[in-house]
């Protein structure tokens, strides 16, 4: 079994998943008593999802060591069970209690008033490197063909991915724009370079995946698929420059 790990953090000044993490860094010992956004924000969980599986099987960890403390919460879900529909009763009872929500592998904050932060595509400046180890390139995005649409990839220097599919071709710039932007649509995540390949999990409102590239001489070959094994996808894809 796999999990899900969350924050609940009552911090109305963290606005993006950078902040986040560095927000969870500095409490994740911490043992004060609970901020009372985080107390009732954690009865309210338990009465949505109580630890005795009597509304499913929701937790991977019960809270024996993970008890609220301070400005946070740490939250341990079945990745199994924890499908969008999940996420979106997450986020309604932060917003509701005025917490954030911070994703550290999809690298996402789900801020308190509904909205998500992420971190932006960062595009290569002149001079910096446009290439890691493993093969992958920073300074565009890589393509291919699907039945009714085209893929894109990109990757950035701080191990950040992105990953969208879009009704027409269109040329890398433009493709960027449409990452920096970002919308609930993009698939966002982490990778872990290899030799000459890569893997990575990204997360997006409609559900997770896990994704293994691997650079051959006729393109970068993917397999991708949801975390719980559905819908497995082969495909070939080419790089296209800024």
């Amino acid at each position: 079994m796999s999990e899900a790990i969350m924050y609940a953090i009552d911090a109305s000044h963290v606005k993006d998943a950078d902040a986040a993490m560095h927000f969870v860094e500095k409490w994740q010992d911490t043992k004060e008593a609970p901020s009372a956004r985080i107390a009732t924000f954690f009865v309210r969980l338990l009465q949505t999802w109580p630890e005795d599986e009597s509304k499913g099987a929701v937790w991977h960890e019960d809270f024996t060591h993970n008890q609220p403390a301070g400005l946070m919460l740490t939250m341990v879900f079945e990745l199994s069970e924890f499908d969008a529909e999940r996420l979106q009763q997450l986020r309604a009872i932060a917003k509701h209690h005025g917490v954030h929500i911070f994703d550290p592998e999809g690298y996402v904050l789900y801020l308190s008033d509904g909205s998500e932060a992420s971190t932006s595509v960062i595009i290569p400046e002149i001079g910096s490197p446009t290439q890691c180890k493993s093969g992958v390139r920073f300074d565009g995005v890589y393509e291919t063909r699907m039945k009714e649409s085209w893929s894109y990839l990109c990757f950035t220097s701080d191990g950040k991915i992105f990953w969208q599919s879009i009704g027409g071709r269109f040329p890398a710039r433009s493709v960027m724009d449409t990452f920096i932007t970002g919308d609930a649509f993009i698939v966002k995540g982490n990778y872990k370079p290899g030799i000459n390949a890569f893997s990575a999990r990204l997360k997006a409102a409609f559900g997770s995946f896990k994704m293994e590239g691997t650079f051959k001489d006729d393109g970068l070959h993917v397999h991708s698929e949801r975390t719980n094994g559905k819908y497995p996808y082969d495909t070939v894809y080419t790089f296209l420059p800024l």
